[in-house]
């Protein structure tokens, strides 16, 4: 670590011990797929060997979590989150370690995860079990054999993934399933992949969630768009126990959820749930949320959202990026108010400092450091 980010790391740490009104965030990456999906737009890569996934578990993440430490024994976090790549090609023992090293990390309340169909073992249900996660994500995004096998992934077995969710249900873990829709031609001709690939999903093997988007490399239309709300619609009607939580799947809503890829999430129970990934808009650190992230490795840097921190904007575009996913909260907000949804447990607070005390006391360490403040 150079002396410049070692001094990025201590005032982080100094920054984020001010009490605030917002929710505290951990977050893991894992940058390692077994495969690289030609679709992905997200920071992971194949493993060279057993000793780069040894080196990454073992020396770069603890090195990390010690950075951090002082904070994560003296800071009240309120979720976890492990994401990626794919946080279960670690095995169940590893992750366990990893687990017990994160200070006070049995005491977070909300633990949620990603996983791989592919990758993740009854070890690691049960390890998810015995700590009380809440949350498990499966990247399936489709079931389209064809299409599998040309987007470079394995071939998703359905028998494998019934069991995965009933044993899920065993701990009152939370199930989704990631679909993705116009993976094959990026046409409407896909509609009745994805049409298909939610009929089984919800029929027979009932995840409690999923999680619906469009390809993120694909080009957006109105088109496309509608067909994709109108399928979800069908679908909804179909399978009257599931709800789109998050949208109303509205006409007049239709070029801001092009424009913002949003993500139609579907739940069958637990229709109170919220957690920072939950929103409509897809993002790595939504308003009201203080996130410490590790994980970095290489060229893959997971991102903080700490208020004044910037090390990866300028202030300018901090401050716009701060006003947008504000923007994006309040509209999320109004949104589960229309479905008559709790819409006020994921933002604690729009104002981030506790009192005058603490905001006094941001800006002192900010000028002793010689950072700036600036208001937002």
């Amino acid at each position: 670590m150079t002396d410049s980010e070692k001094n990025l790391v201590d005032l982080f740490n100094r920054l984020f011990l001010i009490e605030n009104k917002w929710q505290n965030v951990f977050y893991m990456h894992t940058p390692f797929c077994l495969r690289k999906c030609n679709y992905c737009v997200y920071g992971s890569k194949v493993p060279s060997s057993k000793e780069e996934l040894n080196t990454f578990y073992h020396k770069i993440i603890p090195r990390q979590i010690e950075q951090y430490k002082h904070t994560l024994e003296n800071v009240k976090f309120d979720q976890v989150y492990f994401g990626g790549g794919t946080p279960t090609v670690g095995d169940a023992d590893i992750l366990a370690g990893i687990y017990e090293q994160i200070p006070n990390f049995k005491d977070i309340p909300l633990k949620t995860t990603e996983a791989s169909p592919h990758t993740i073992t009854e070890e690691h249900i049960d390890l998810f079990g015995q700590y009380g996660f809440r949350y498990v994500s499966l990247g399936v995004q489709t079931l389209d054999k064809r299409v599998l096998e040309k987007e470079n992934r394995f071939v998703v077995n359905r028998a494998k993934l019934n069991y995965i969710f009933r044993q899920l249900d065993r701990y009152d873990i939370i199930s989704n399933t990631d679909l993705i829709f116009f993976l094959d031609t990026d046409t409407l001709k896909d509609l009745e992949i994805s049409r298909n690939d939610l009929d089984i999903m919800m029929s027979s093997i009932r995840p409690v969630s999923l999680t619906l988007y469009s390809n993120y490399r694909a080009k957006k239309s109105v088109e496309n768009r509608r067909g994709m709300i109108n399928v979800i619609k069908e679908m909804l009607e179909k399978y009257p126990e599931y709800r789109c939580v998050n949208s109303c799947l509205d006409e007049a809503e239709l070029a801001y959820d092009m424009e913002n890829s949003v993500e139609y999430r579907l739940m069958r129970k637990h229709q109170d749930f919220n957690f920072y990934m939950l929103s409509k808009v897809p993002q790595s650190h939504p308003h009201g949320h203080n996130m410490l992230a590790v994980g970095e490795y290489m060229h893959f840097k997971p991102r903080y959202n700490y208020y004044f921190v910037y090390d990866f904007m300028d202030k300018y575009t901090w401050k716009d990026y701060y006003n947008y996913s504000k923007a994006i909260c309040e509209d999320y907000e109004r949104t589960r108010e229309k479905l008559g949804l709790p819409h006020s447990n994921l933002i604690k607070n729009h104002g981030f400092f506790k009192d005058e005390n603490s905001k006094n006391k941001f800006k002192e360490i900010l000028k002793e450091t010689g950072n700036p403040y600036h208001e937002l």
